[in-house]
């Protein structure tokens, strides 16, 4: 499925990889509050993930949101790893814990 990364400061990124979401990490990490979020999304919007510098994270699935805070800088990049391999299942279920 099509992805897209959205940073909140600058333009999107079609075609999304786990590279793009590392850097997108690093950069978010340096940003000032008000801009530092980035989310990754599906063409349909049918599924986004979206994170900001606190480490807090909101995922919609199928148009149902529920928030999370990760652990760390290492978890939220295993679960775009998620997002960006398709295992939506496996992402609820983390958020749902």
């Amino acid at each position: 499925m099509p992805t897209y990364l959205q940073k909140a400061w600058t333009d999107s990124i079609d075609d999304v990889n786990i590279s793009h979401v590392r850097t997108a990490i690093a950069e978010t990490q340096q940003m000032d509050e008000e801009h530092a979020a980035f989310w990754v999304g599906t063409q349909e919007e049918e599924y986004i993930l979206e994170t900001d510098k606190s480490l807090d994270m909101m995922a919609v699935i199928n148009g149902e949101p529920t928030k999370y805070r990760a652990a760390d800088w290492n978890e939220v990049e295993f679960l775009y790893g998620l997002m960006l391999n398709e295992d939506y299942n496996a992402l609820l279920g983390h958020f749902k814990r």
